[in-house]
């Protein structure tokens, strides 16, 4: 059966050629209003350019044609605006003129179409289930879609060899996978972490995988920043890729869930580049959940108004001060909330929406909760890196607070999915079970 898809602003936005994804014998149909909505878009400036250049290929056509039947596309698709069906009566509460527009428009071509499946494409899930309940098939763009949680790149993979193989590699300092038991049905990723167990003793050992070779990690316990220790295996790798020079690891990548120490041990790492000299300022950012409003009721300059969507650094730059074995609370230099590296400008806040046109230079840069930023908005963070710097990226991709986005579909698994094979990127997942918090709230997170 033919399908014809009804596109809302996010879907259409998602690439400059979303028109060309929905099969060659389908239909895709933009209502009139969101034509609109494109040529109004405000938005963040790389989105900004997706909505101008999907305004510039619809005007390849002939719009007249493309009201009155359609015009067929390269992949033999037919692309179709559509302005009729304003006599279609809806009686729904909390929902834009917009979006009426566009539910209007589907329950039309239902009724002009009876032989074929009219599918609205949108990611918000609430309009999903307001279509659904005027009848109306609706589903989230599958090609925007990344895996799972569980089906996710992780950084890290569980392997067996002899403990001949593990005696040969503390010899020799590197293990080649062939040694490894059925190493032929592994998917070898650049940089992946190994944990490397013996299947005839207990020997086993952490190691990375370099693109040719596993080779042990670089660094152990007495190079940890800042007087910390590693609590567990994640901890250890998640270490050797804050602590890798940028030229070798300019972007980390770390997942995982509350308590793991993603931000305890990336802050610790940042703060003893800084002293080491490594690094001229440490810079900060995490996404307010709704970028624009809040952030404009709040009184004050940047900082102020910023200042509440860190409080997960905050807490964690508190602890790490105050716990610290190499800084003492009877220093005074570090106040008990971490204002002194603040006062003094080595650790700056550098808000998200104000990133256009920066140049970020010797810097290690701290962005938090990317799970809540948009995968069309990445791109734009990314390439403000310069000589010197390192970008990392924190986040859980199963907390996402941002209505337009969920598990499979965020900034943290997109920039984790794009970057898996890029021997510039050091990823790590951190277990649940890694979780340093207590038990009471181990056991809350699971029953509650």
């Amino acid at each position: 059966m033919t399908k014809m898809f009804v596109l809302r602003i996010n879907s259409l936005m998602s690439s400059p050629s979303s028109p060309l994804r929905f099969g060659t014998d389908n239909e895709v149909v933009i209502p009139l209003a969101v034509i609109d909505q494109l040529q109004g878009y405000k938005g963040m400036p790389e989105k900004k350019k997706v909505a101008e250049s999907i305004l510039s290929y619809i005007e390849t056509f002939d719009i007249q044609k493309l009201m009155n039947g359609g015009e067929r596309q390269a992949n033999g698709s037919i692309l179709k605006i559509e302005k009729n069906f304003h006599n279609i009566h809806i009686d729904m509460e909390g929902i834009t003129s917009i979006d009426k527009r566009v539910f209007q428009v589907c329950l039309g071509l239902q009724q002009e179409n009876p032989d074929k499946k009219v599918v609205l494409v949108s990611k918000n899930k609430a309009i999903r289930i307001k279509a659904r309940a005027l009848g109306i098939n609706a589903e989230d763009f599958k090609d925007d879609l990344f895996p799972t949680p569980a089906e996710q790149y992780t950084g890290r993979i569980h392997l067996e060899t002899t403990a001949d193989s593990i005696n040969r590699f503390f010899k020799n300092k590197f293990m080649p996978i062939s040694e490894i038991i059925e190493s032929s049905k592994i998917e070898w990723v650049c940089n992946m972490f190994t944990e490397v167990k013996a299947v005839d003793n207990n020997q086993c050992f952490i190691g990375r995988y370099d693109g040719e070779k596993i080779v042990p990690l670089v660094f152990g316990e007495a190079n940890y920043p800042m007087g910390i220790s590693a609590k567990n295996a994640g901890q250890r790798m998640l270490i050797e890729c804050l602590l890798m020079d940028w030229e070798k690891a300019p972007l980390v990548i770390v997942k995982g869930g509350a308590g793991t120490g993603k931000t305890f041990c990336t802050l610790a790492a940042a703060l003893q580049g800084y002293e080491d000299d490594k690094y001229s300022r440490v810079l900060l950012a995490a996404p307010p959940e709704t970028v624009g409003k809040e952030v404009g009721y709040l009184p004050g300059d940047i900082k102020d108004k910023f200042f509440p969507h860190m409080s997960g650094i905050m807490d964690n730059l508190d602890i790490l001060i105050n716990g610290s074995k190499k800084y003492g609370k009877s220093d005074k230099n570090y106040v008990e909330s971490g204002q002194y590296y603040f006062e003094q400008n080595i650790t700056q806040l550098k808000p998200i929406g104000y990133l256009r046109g920066s140049t970020i230079v010797n810097s290690i840069f701290i962005i938090d909760e990317t799970q809540n930023i948009d995968p069309g908005d990445i791109k734009s963070i990314v390439t403000r890196a310069a000589e010197g710097s390192k970008f990392v990226f924190l986040g859980d991709p199963t907390q996402v607070d941002n209505p337009k986005l969920n598990e499979r579909y965020n900034g943290l698994v997109y920039l984790s999915e794009k970057f898996k094979e890029n021997p510039l990127c050091w990823q790590i997942s951190m277990k649940n079970e890694e979780s340093v918090r207590s038990t009471l709230s181990t056991i809350a997170s699971k029953i509650l």
